[in-house]
């Protein structure tokens, strides 16, 4: 699913009648539980959508395809805000061990209940690549500086860090956006922890 894209001069309905069968998979049930996700019916006409409105009918066909490879590229913007949290309970209701999903944004608080795994690339070079559960448990993201900080940035009122989790720290949710600036500053030093 691309960033930008045109959809021709036609209802979804006769798009998907057209589309669906290069998708053997192609999900009715599964395009009807999204477009209800998004308050949308099937008889809209896609060119005169809103670009947040194409994207979310254009959303809606990519999930009903149920390839077992979605590539979405920038999904979330042109959403409004109530979109972008129907984008995650549409997006969340169609995720299962048969299909991966990969999300590539710059928008990353919209995605950050959505995903398992964070690969950071710069160029041709994998900077990191890690899955929440194992991120969660080697590092601590708070809210202050701390002294045993990898990585501290100032906040609006105040500081934020990355740390070492000790064996006695308490589990703190993954913060995208630190974890992002610490990898791209302190790379070598985020990687290390992930050794032991």
């Amino acid at each position: 699913m691309p960033e930008e894209f045109d959809l021709p001069k036609i209802t979804l309905e006769k798009y998907v009648k057209l589309n669906a069968p290069f998708y053997p998979k192609f999900s009715r049930e599964t395009l009807d539980k999204c477009l209800h996700g998004f308050n949308m019916d099937a008889n809209i006409l896609l060119d005169k959508l809103s670009m947040g409105q194409k994207k979310k009918a254009f959303m809606c066909f990519a999930l009903a395809a149920n390839t077992s490879l979605l590539i979405m590229d920038e999904p979330t913007n042109g959403l409004d805000i109530p979109s972008k949290s129907q984008f995650r309970q549409v997006v969340s209701s169609c995720m299962d061990d048969n299909r991966t999903i990969i999300i590539s944004t710059h928008q990353v608080a919209d995605v950050q209940n959505l995903i398992d795994h964070i690969t950071i690339i710069d160029g041709k070079k994998c900077l990191f690549d890690r899955s929440v559960m194992e991120i969660e448990q080697k590092l601590s993201f708070t809210t202050s500086a701390a002294e045993n900080a990898i990585y501290t940035q100032d906040n609006l009122g105040g500081k934020a860090s990355v740390c070492k989790r000790l064996a006695d720290d308490p589990e703190t949710p993954m913060s995208i956006e630190l974890l992002f600036n610490a990898v791209l500053i302190q790379r070598d030093k985020i990687n290390e922890v992930f050794k032991s």
